[in-house]
């Protein structure tokens, strides 16, 4: 016969600790009237007794679960979603809290928030990159429930995070002009894709600025059979081009093989320049000139924001704009 282990409480912990049970509860509920002696003194007692809280009471006692959910709205390639995940949960288990992960579409919107506040989350960070919706929709389908968005929405004025594509875009449009390339070629991401939308139209308005006429160009999605097949679309042009601006790495993968299948080499021929510097790209032959985005940083930030919210439900919404970095490897060069 198996004996039952002894349920530890929140006395027993009070006793282990040498405070009294309301102290103890105070740390649970992450009460700013402890000292931070007592405060380690407490965890360090939990921690020795192996000890959980109630977390219905929790719950009932303080109104916050805790809990955190990431949105993916219309996410159709995953790329590098999974680095994404693990990055927000981590930073949420760091600062005391637990990430749930659902995936749904724009139509579906205002269920995924019904179901997410039966789940009773505290607030959610959304990933929606096709995702174009005013503000006072987002509001009215969000249902009062602290939501940061992890996109670049400069026409919106709630809580979001996000590279500036406008600036990213532009220098590498004017690292290739300055490197001397008058005929810029383009595979950007499909223009229902937000940053799609941005590289588009600062390509091309970079380029008229300098005196340019912008070269050919084909959308794609993100992957990279996608963009090989778009780049043999910009091959067919009549069009002649020195550059080849990619939407990203992974899209630059596939423009390299459809550039050397058509006897073209890198950077000698066509110098190809992209964004996002994946781990890979600095592996490709030759390596990618690419647009620094540490989505590390932007997914951490994203969890940050939401907590700060819950901490602060008087926080003036704003925006946080990421200024992304050039890093130059191989795949550029100079023209003579």
């Amino acid at each position: 016969m198996t004996l039952k282990k002894k349920k530890i409480t929140i006395h027993d912990v009070a006793r282990s600790a040498g405070v009294s049970y309301q102290t103890v509860s105070r740390v649970l509920n992450d009460s700013d009237n402890v000292s931070e002696k007592t405060r380690k003194r407490v965890l360090s007692a939990m921690e020795e007794l192996d000890y959980s809280p109630n977390r219905v009471a929790q719950i009932l006692s303080t109104n916050r679960s805790h809990t955190l959910e990431l949105f993916l709205v219309d996410v159709r390639h995953g790329g590098r979603l999974a680095n994404t995940t693990k990055q927000m949960a981590h930073v949420a288990k760091s600062m005391g809290y637990s990430l749930l992960v659902s995936e749904t579409d724009e139509d579906n919107l205002e269920e995924a928030f019904e179901q997410a506040a039966s789940r009773l989350v505290d607030g959610v960070v959304m990933y929606a990159p096709r995702m174009h919706i005013s503000d006072d929709d987002l509001l009215a389908q969000s249902h009062g429930i602290p939501l940061v968005r992890r996109d670049y929405v400069p026409s919106s004025k709630l809580a979001w995070i996000g590279f500036d594509q406008v600036y990213a875009t532009r220098i590498a449009v004017e690292y290739l002009i300055n490197l001397g390339h008058r005929h810029i070629a383009a595979i950007p991401p499909e223009e229902e894709i937000i940053n799609g939308y941005w590289r588009q139209k600062v390509w091309k308005e970079t380029l008229r600025l300098h005196g340019l006429t912008p070269g050919p160009a084909y959308g794609a999605d993100y992957t990279i059979s996608a963009a090989y097949e778009a780049t043999k679309h910009v091959l067919a042009s009549d069009d002649t081009f020195t550059a080849l601006l990619a939407g990203t790495d992974t899209m630059a993968f596939g423009a390299m093989r459809a550039l050397r299948e058509h006897g073209l080499r890198i950077p000698d021929d066509v110098s190809v320049i992209s964004f996002d510097n994946a781990e890979l790209a600095a592996y490709t032959e030759p390596p990618l000139t690419t647009v620094d985005f540490k989505f590390s940083k932007q997914d951490e930030m994203a969890v940050k924001y939401l907590i700060e919210l819950l901490n602060d439900p008087e926080l003036e919404l704003h925006q946080r704009i990421l200024i992304p970095n050039l890093v130059i490897r191989e795949s550029t060069r100079k023209l003579p």
